[in-house]
């Protein structure tokens, strides 16, 4: 504060964590939810569900390829227009066009019309994560901001635990029913923001210049709380000139800009990507078969692409016509892993109150690595009992190291470019995932199955390098700003 004026940082930063907050919580959950059904490969790559087009390994790649790229062309859109026109609207337009692509699917029948239709379900579903991140940030105060801005991803491995169990205990459920179930709780996450228990952004508000918006979104926050906003409309502004920092220059200035943060950021979620998709992929599968010889596929179960090894295998059989025994395995696994994974999100939320970000960050990226090559070495010594728990404590990892890597985004970036950069981050991390099932396919060519993994698992100790490059904050939490240094 200063001469009686306060910023609207300031004024969140006065909000209790209370029924606003929590209700902003929910709406994140159910969002997230939502994207971890509609995303889930397994029951397509696993032919549980039934398709009016021919059910091949070939086409299943095209229609899990289709969503993937729609998701990494949404996530650089939506961050773009959010930093433009407003987060909450960003959200309503994208839920209501992925409700209305919901009902489109359901006229599709032939193989054109699938891709067509799952890659606009992408385009449209894709790039909320990048509004709501930064949306959920700058309506949160700056304490505990680590625990509130995570806890609530583990709504993206819960849905994809019920899409797997839906699409088992429901045999045969046409495919086009299957999305239309998935997007149904869009329409909740659509009521909800327009009820405005997702409003939009104080901060943005008072950058773009609507200071009126702003400070009724600000009075109706208090009002949840059955608290009175102290300060009146001439009161409350966006910064105040005590605010204004130093501006650096030279080397020093390009070695700390935006844009060099951003190039290390991404590369240490390109690489951490790579090696979890690969560790997605494989384990399940060798769990599932007792040995990562029986099946001629690296990627499956809950990849985006399939691989077939260039050696077909004794028994002729590929994943799509393995039979009923290994489906239920597979599906048994994934299940367990996602538990397991809503339960460490949780857990490393919690950790954020007593770690920094610093040794958050870093420090699951190390034991991602490690525990990465140790389920690896374990496999090959037929340890499955010691392989399975590696494999759901690696992903634990990997699922802190992107979370907090988000918060870091989100309290390293200036309102008027914080989604953007958000959006670049996710977009990063989505081309992983479409990288490693083509790099698996060329290394599988030169490479044995675990020189592949170990090569894969090794990215991990990448982006664990690179991520000393991040200036990584040495405390728990940051005061989000809204103007460039």
């Amino acid at each position: 504060m200063s001469d009686g004026f306060v910023t609207v940082g300031q004024c969140i930063e006065g909000l209790p964590i209370g029924v606003f907050v929590w209700e902003l919580l929910l709406c994140a959950f159910l969002a997230s939810f939502w994207l971890g059904a509609l995303n889930e490969p397994t029951p397509f790559a696993l032919g549980l569900l039934n398709t009016d087009w021919a059910y091949n390994e070939l086409n299943v790649q095209a229609v899990l390829a289709a969503m993937g790229v729609g998701n990494a062309i949404s996530l650089l859109l939506a961050g773009w227009f959010s930093d433009k026109s407003g987060r909450a609207h960003v959200i309503r337009c994208l839920i209501l066009a992925t409700v209305s692509c919901g009902f489109l699917v359901q006229s599709s029948r032939t193989l054109g019309q699938t891709l067509c239709a799952r890659f606009l379900l992408g385009l449209t579903s894709g790039g909320l994560l990048a509004a709501m991140i930064p949306l959920v940030a700058e309506l949160l105060p700056a304490r505990q901001r680590g625990f509130y801005l995570t806890v609530w991803c583990c709504g993206r491995p819960a849905g994809a635990l019920l899409a797997v169990l839906l699409s088992c205990l429901l045999p045969r459920l046409d495919w086009t029913n299957f999305v239309f179930m998935m997007t149904a709780p869009a329409v909740v996450v659509y009521v909800l923001c327009r009820l405005d228990v997702m409003p939009e952004s104080p901060r943005y508000l008072y950058l773009a210049g609507r200071r009126e918006e702003g400070f009724v979104t600000l009075a109706e926050m208090y009002d949840k709380e059955m608290m009175c906003l102290p300060w009146g409309p001439d009161s409350v502004s966006l910064t105040t000139s005590s605010e204004v920092k130093e501006v650096k220059s030279g080397l020093r200035s390009l070695a700390h800009s935006d844009a060099a943060i951003t190039a290390w950021l991404c590369l240490v979620v390109f690489f951490s990507h790579c090696a979890s998709q690969c560790m997605r992929a494989w384990i399940p599968t060798i769990l599932a078969t007792g040995s990562p010889h029986q099946s001629p596929v690296m990627l499956l179960a809950l990849s985006l692409l399939q691989a077939e090894d260039p050696k077909p295998p004794a028994s002729g059989l590929s994943l799509l016509s393995a039979g009923p025994n290994l489906d239920r395995h597979l599906v048994m696994v994934a299940a367990q892993g996602y538990m397991l994974e809503v339960c460490g999100i949780v857990l490393c939320a919690a950790i954020s109150f007593a770690l920094t970000r610093r040794l958050l960050v870093r420090g699951a990226l190390f034991a991602a690595a490690v525990l990465a090559v140790g389920a690896t070495l374990a496999e090959r010594r037929n340890m499955w009992l010691t392989a399975g728990p590696l494999f759901g404590l690696a992903l634990i990892a990997n699922s802190a190291v992107s979370n907090f890597l988000l918060v870091f985004a989100c309290e390293r970036f200036p309102t008027s470019s914080r989604a953007s950069a958000v959006g670049l981050v996710l977009f990063f991390g989505q081309v992983a995932e479409l990288f490693a099932p083509a790099m698996g396919v060329i290394m599988l060519n030169r490479f044995s199955v675990q020189s592949a993994v170990l090569a894969f698992n090794s990215l991990y100790f990448v982006a664990f390098l690179i991520s000393f490059q991040l200036p990584l904050p040495g405390h728990h939490e940051k005061t989000l700003h809204d103007i460039e240094a």
